[in-house]
């Protein structure tokens, strides 16, 4: 099978369109972050059921990462990604609809479903139009993606809640994720055409799905892998992307705009760090050092947080920032994944990844709204809870230690593959 071994302009706006979508499931994710109180308010519900309505989403994304891995190495990108889309965008129609609790946790399930293969499909396709060399830096260029859509998700989603109503705002994001649904499938293409590219002549040999599993399942690099992605990734999910504002407001006596640019600066270091250590770790050819070096930064910020009150704003953005880039670990645990799993796999190998990353979600999110409802001391303003800073310190404590196990995973487990690919 020949190989990519250069860079089209189709190949670029390919990847763009792809990484459009995993912007957009992005946003979609942490929108309930900013609307705790309205929804709290609107559904009246406590924090338990805010924590299981959002973490909904990541229920159904987490299930169908696997299989939307399985699906993209066998029917491919480009009849997979559009008919993802459309049903995330009917999932977010729904919740912006929703008359009660129940209905908008359905959304977010179907939101999270349609999701699933947005960063994988991404993935599937770098591998498919790139030279492997560029691998890692693409993973970072999309995690960066993300991370945009994250930071879109803070203070620009609350302005917009603001102006048009949290309802009004969401149904406007349900309409634009239809049309990217028609733009994917009108460009997207699963392989460049030899005949009018120039580059790979053949797509990759198609095992079967249950061969593919096997493969993927004996591997026990993937596991340790997957271990590291789990707790790297775990207190963005239950800290930046749900309770993280809520616990700064009173922690660090700011407001809610405050609050919502700290959280936004998670993002931007994820933004900016994913492409960072893409790129440095093909640099210098290692893989477990900056997996490492990231988890050690992480602990060290996540305990200042939460620990030290009062945190001078400039340097709590700072703080937030270097949470994002201990979080951009995960960019390389899937460059490691590509180096220890052959190429007619890798779909289904990251999609066992990013199913493992987001479960985070699944645990945390609850979790956290399960400790602050049982620590909670009866404090009421108009109708809805208020949970002390004691309640939210006793509720993080597993954050550290997330970090902690992140950091044993890659400096003793994880195998240093030098960029060295066992796929090909």
């Amino acid at each position: 099978m020949q190989l990519v071994n250069n860079v089209t302009k189709k190949a670029l706006i390919i990847f763009a369109l792809a990484s459009c979508f995993y912007f957009y499931e992005f946003l979609m994710q942490v929108a309930p972050g900013v609307m705790v109180q309205t929804l709290m308010q609107d559904f009246a519900i406590n924090a338990t059921l805010i924590g299981v309505m959002s973490s909904c989403f990541y229920y159904s994304y987490t299930f169908m990462q696997f299989p939307g891995g399985l699906l993209l190495d066998y029917y491919g990108a480009r009849r997979v990604l559009p008919v993802a889309i459309c049903i995330c965008s009917i999932g977010v129609f729904l919740f912006g609809v929703a008359s009660s609790v129940q209905t908008a946790s359905i959304g977010r399930f179907i939101m999270g479903a349609g999701a699933a293969v947005a960063f994988i499909g991404v993935l599937h396709l770098a591998v498919a139009w790139f030279p492997s060399r560029y691998f890692a830096l693409l993973v970072g260029i999309a995690e960066m993606m993300g991370s945009v859509g994250a930071m879109f998700g803070s203070m620009p989603l609350i302005v917009m809640c603001n102006k048009f109503g949290w309802r009004k705002t969401i149904i406007i994001f349900a309409l634009l994720g239809f049309l990217l649904s028609v733009i994917v499938f009108l460009v997207v293409k699963d392989y460049p055409c030899s005949v009018n590219d120039k580059q790979i002549t053949d797509p990759p040999k198609r095992n079967h799905p249950f061969n593919n599993i096997k493969i993927v399942f004996h591997n026990l690099q993937t596991w340790f892998i997957g271990i590291y992605s789990f707790v790297i990734w775990a207190p963005v999910l239950a800290f930046s992307a749900l309770w993280g504002m809520s616990f700064l407001k009173i922690s660090c006596q700011i407001t809610s705009i405050e609050a919502a640019a700290a959280v936004a600066f998670t993002w931007l270091g994820v933004a900016v760090s994913s492409p960072f250590l893409g790129w440095i770790s093909d640099v210098f050819r290692r893989r477990c050092l900056f997996m490492t070096i990231p988890a050690l930064i992480g602990f060290l910020a996540i305990s200042y947080i939460i620990f030290v009150p009062n945190i001078p704003l400039y340097f709590l953005y700072t703080l937030m920032f270097l949470i994002g880039l201990a979080s951009s670990g995960q960019t390389i645990s899937f460059a490691s994944i590509k180096d220890n799993n052959p190429r007619s796999v890798l779909s289904t190998a990251n999609g066992l990844n990013n199913m493992i990353v987001v479960s985070g979600g699944i645990l945390f999110q609850p979790l956290i709204g399960k400790f602050l409802d049982v620590t909670w001391a009866g404090a009421l303003v108009d109708g809805i809870r208020v949970y002390d800073l004691h309640s939210y310190k006793l509720a993080f404590l597993s954050l550290p230690i997330c970090y902690l196990i992140a950091f044993i995973a890659s400096a003793f487990l994880i195998k240093e593959t030098k960029c060295k690919s066992s796929g090909f």
